[in-house]
């Protein structure tokens, strides 16, 4: 413990000379617009300054840039999420950046040194986690080692779409504003904050020159919001063999155990009428069966959902919720109206506990919807098309066994922080780390505010405090 005591301190003074410093580059990267734009987006602007600042004290060697596609084979991959509404997604220009500060170990196979797997030739996908791209690692299923010998600070370059420009204490959506202790901006809570801190740990081992037994790695992946989530993928099939993650979603500092998943559905009606006015026949109308088909899914969100008992480690008051966002049918203003529509649409997102499977999501709410519906004619011969938008998100449970929970909760009573370990109601990447290779993972992020809303922001003394969390939690699992 005396060990961590020292670092400590030397961490502390590093971040009270460097305070201003790191506050600046981070106003920086979220004055950089790096915007999820399906099928598209915009990461690469900050990719490009995040690998400015670390190739100042990482060699080249070490600062691993690719594109989704330079994994070979990740296209046939069983995770991998190609499309949105059929629009085929487009990952050029569109890099990952993982960057390693190599420890001392020599010649260690498990820490992932180098491993690029954008050679494999692969048909399986099996042998690391449940799916895979090599055959060369033992199985996610063994005994966890006892020692660690790697560790990785995760996050994502990219964010929600900034809308409007009329935030109230920002102004616009990129300032990067600096007030009462908050830094504003969008992807400032979710997850430039979080992001930049794995980099920074980085930073402090290489400047204080702490030696560490293994392999530390920070990354900055794309394509997480919107459901993405195929840049992860790509991270953890390059590099399958890390031990342990922190991902940097906003948690305010509380220690992410669990995650819910979800995914966003939509409901399309179509009917057989001309799509015109007429006297002398009925014309069907989409719009109100839509508004039937609305009301049955806020009827699941209260009467089904809302009665559902979390998991032990949420709140006693969490709830799943379903959120329908948008109802569409004849146009969306006065001008495109002028005849009875043919068509519409709902859009909803719909949340799941992590030991629900996605098939079970899907009957349960169509199951209860017919029933719901069939009260009604329109409905007696008709039930409408449902589908996914985007993937469906699994929850993800933390593997509190794992040796890297110990190092969590040393860093926590040194800092003379709350340890709370608890579910955290969102939906994420976390999943896809055991799902796709050996990291064990934990959520652990800065406090934020109005995630994807306006006036985003994050607390700066949240975010230096991940920080220290970062490195002590990674020097003790490495010492």
């Amino acid at each position: 413990m005396q060990e961590m005591e020292n670092i400590y301190k030397d961490l502390d003074n590093w971040l009270q000379e460097n305070k201003e410093y790191f506050i600046n580059l981070l106003s920086k990267l979220v004055q950089i617009k790096t915007e999820n734009l399906p099928p598209g987006g915009n990461e690469k602007p900050g990719q490009e300054f995040l690998y400015n600042f670390v190739s100042k004290f990482i060699p080249e060697k070490d600062i691993d840039i690719f594109e989704i596609d330079d994994v070979s084979g990740i296209r046939g991959h069983p995770l991998f999420f190609g499309k949105v509404e059929d629009v085929e997604k487009q990952y050029k220009d569109r890099p990952n950046l993982v960057v390693k500060l190599e420890g001392s170990h020599t010649n260690n196979k498990n820490t992932d040194s180098n491993n690029d797997n954008s050679k494999s030739d692969n048909n399986g996908f099996n042998g690391i986690g449940k799916f895979s791209l090599n055959n060369n690692t033992v199985n996610k299923n063994n005994t966890i080692k006892n020692k660690i010998k790697s560790f990785c600070f995760s996050g994502h370059m990219d964010t929600m779409p900034c809308g409007n420009n009329n935030w109230k204490i920002s102004g616009i959506p990129n300032s990067g504003l600096v007030k009462d202790g908050k830094l504003y901006g969008r992807g400032s809570a979710d997850m430039k904050a979080g992001t930049l801190a794995g980099f920074l740990a980085l930073k402090f081992f290489k400047d204080l020159n702490y030696k560490l037994s293994g392999d530390v790695y920070a990354e900055s992946v794309i394509d997480e919001e919107n459901g993405g989530v195929n840049g992860t993928i790509a991270a953890r099939l390059r590099h399958p063999n890390i031990d342990f993650a922190i991902l940097a979603e906003s948690t305010g500092l509380d220690v992410g155990i669990e995650t819910i998943g979800g995914s966003d559905f939509k409901v399309t009606v179509k009917e057989k009428g001309p799509g015109g006015i007429s006297s002398d026949i009925e014309l069907p109308n989409p719009i109100y069966k839509l508004s039937k088909i609305a009301c049955s899914l806020e009827s699941y969100d209260k009467d089904v959902l809302a009665k559902l008992l979390p998991p032990k480690h949420f709140s006693s008051n969490m709830r799943l919720r379903l959120l329908t966002y948008q109802i569409y049918s004849g146009g969306s203003c006065y001008a495109e109206s002028g005849s009875v529509p043919t068509n519409g649409h709902i859009y909803f997102w719909l949340e799941s506990f992590s030991n629900m499977s996605e098939k079970e999501v899907k009957e349960n709410l169509i199951n209860f919807m017919k029933n719901y519906l069939s009260k009604y004619e329109d409905f007696k011969d008709y039930f409408p098309k449902i589908e996914n938008v985007i993937r469906f998100l699994h929850g993800h449970k933390t593997d509190l066994a794992h040796p890297a929970i110990i190092s969590i909760k040393k860093a926590y009573n040194i800092l003379n922080l709350p340890y709370t370990a608890k579910g955290i109601p969102l939906a994420m990447d976390a999943y896809a780390f055991k799902e796709v290779s050996n990291t064990e993972v934990v959520v652990i992020g800065p406090k934020g505010e109005n995630l994807h809303g306006e006036d985003e922001c994050v607390y700066l003394d949240s975010w230096f405090d991940l920080i220290k969390i970062m490195v002590l939690t990674a020097y003790d699992c490495l010492k």
